[in-house]
């Protein structure tokens, strides 16, 4: 049933235009259903996204991406009760795989002196005063030299980035939030050790 059909149908009473019906007129190809699922839904998965990459025109592009594969994929996609639910699932599957394909590109163009982490500013807002910057720069370089490239990006996604347990999971694909946990307790422990004996 066309999505203006359902509105009409149901306008005096708002209540039984339900999402299974809005969703099954996307589905079905309608366009008015789909510019309503856009407009009532699109500001709370930018936001959703902002939770996940601190990079928010990354998370505006992924969200207009996003839209367009719901558009020309509507087919395959199954029912639902619930599409706020779905479509909050869906993206934030889609904006971890845009943060591991940004991460793939790094390995590849992985400068010196690990510039990717912000160390010029991001790391020293957090570990350096005014006082001794560039001494505990140069020491927070050289204990990031000790690290292995996973614990090394572990630390960029949690500390920079605001990432959680369960995202730098399925970043590294590790199958358990736990392994995430112990990259985490390995690379701070590693850390605080090279600053113990510094």
């Amino acid at each position: 049933m066309p999505y203006e059909e359902i509105l009409t149908n149901t306008a005096h009473d708002p209540g039984k235009c339900s999402e299974e019906l809005l969703w099954s007129a996307f589905k079905g190809g309608d366009e008015l259903a789909f510019t309503s699922i856009y407009n009532s839904y699109a500001d709370l998965l930018y936001t959703h996204g902002c939770r996940y990459c601190a990079d928010k025109e990354m998370v505006r592009d992924c969200l207009q991406d996003f839209f367009v594969y719901l558009r020309e994929n509507r087919l395959r996609f199954g029912n639902t009760t619930s599409i706020r639910l779905y479509l909050l699932r869906s993206f934030r599957r889609r904006v971890i795989e845009y943060l591991r394909k940004k991460q793939r590109l790094m390995c590849v163009q992985e400068p010196s002196e690990y510039a990717q982490f912000g160390v010029e500013s991001s790391i020293e807002s957090v570990y350096i005063n005014n006082q001794v910057r560039t001494e505990q720069l140069r020491l927070l370089k050289k204990a990031m030299k000790a690290l292995d490239h996973t614990e090394r990006q572990a630390i960029y996604y949690f500390y920079f980035k605001g990432l959680g347990y369960e995202q730098i999971a399925e970043i590294f694909n590790f199958s358990h939030v736990s392994s995430a946990r112990r990259v985490m307790y390995r690379s701070l422990k590693q850390l605080r050790g090279f600053f113990s004996y510094s």
